[in-house]
């Protein structure tokens, strides 16, 4: 008895890549060896997460459509768990890659999880838009995303290559952890701390060798809006963002 055809949904966020090629370059991106423990997020009826099981020690792929469940375990595959439950919901520490064609959707959550998980690489197909979010870094997630990583944008994809065609065109692209410089480690460390601004820059610049008083006359210096020092870091803007960068650099 044949397979039964998996049709994919747009209402899903489910757009399975056709071209074999592009499919094949993202494996070769990401340069898989037998140590490598990978993620995948979204694995739709399994094209990829095939061509990655072949290449690695271990794969851990994510659907969230349980429908797919019969086609995904028909595979076989010797070195792949799947895992229908949310990615998002799991501890991502294990993992040396991902490598996914994500839901679009979860664009700027993987990337921000990636970020706080310490992911070192990361090879995804993105739409079009999110992709230019990164590049012209007119978002948070822009500034955020080039703080941590240097990012590749490998090659544009016809939304004809998928089926069914997405709104958009696509982008693989190849994320890589950067090897920070002080302003980007001092900028990371505020950043990631989770209270309000003013205390998380204090913080910060006491573990830079200041005192409490040369952290606060610094922050004045700096001129940063008063509002925005008594928000969560979480919740600053882009402009806030730049401006405190800008401030580091006079005193690091």
């Amino acid at each position: 008895m044949k397979d039964k055809k998996i049709i994919p949904s747009s209402e899903k966020q489910q757009h399975f890549l056709k071209n074999k090629e592009i499919l094949k370059k993202e494996i070769e991106i990401a340069k898989l060896a037998k140590k490598d423990n990978v993620l995948e997020i979204g694995a739709g009826d399994g094209r990829l997460t095939i061509l990655i099981d072949k290449k690695v020690n271990s794969v851990t792929s994510f659907e969230n459509d349980s429908s797919l469940k019969p086609v995904l375990e028909n595979l076989k595959l010797k070195n792949t768990k799947f895992v229908f439950e949310d990615a998002l919901k799991f501890s991502w520490k294990e993992y040396d890659k991902i490598v996914s064609n994500i839901p679009y959707s979860l664009s700027e959550p993987v990337i921000m999880k990636a970020i706080k998980e310490e992911i070192k690489e990361l090879i995804l197909i993105i739409g079009e838009n999110f992709a230019t979010l990164l590049k012209e870094k007119t978002s948070k997630i822009g500034v955020l995303a080039n703080l941590y990583f240097k990012i590749e944008y490998i090659e544009k994809i016809d939304k004809k290559e998928f089926e069914p065609s997405p709104r958009v065109n696509s982008f693989l692209i190849h994320l890589t952890r950067k090897k920070p410089n002080e302003i980007e480690l001092v900028l990371q460390a505020i950043l990631e701390k989770e209270s309000k601004t003013k205390n998380a820059i204090i913080k910060t610049l006491q573990n830079y060798g200041k005192t409490k008083n040369q952290a606060r006359d610094i922050i004045k210096e700096m001129g940063l809006n008063v509002d925005s020092l008594d928000k969560k870091t979480k919740t600053l803007s882009t402009k806030f963002i730049e401006k405190l960068k800008d401030g580091l650099n006079k005193f690091f």
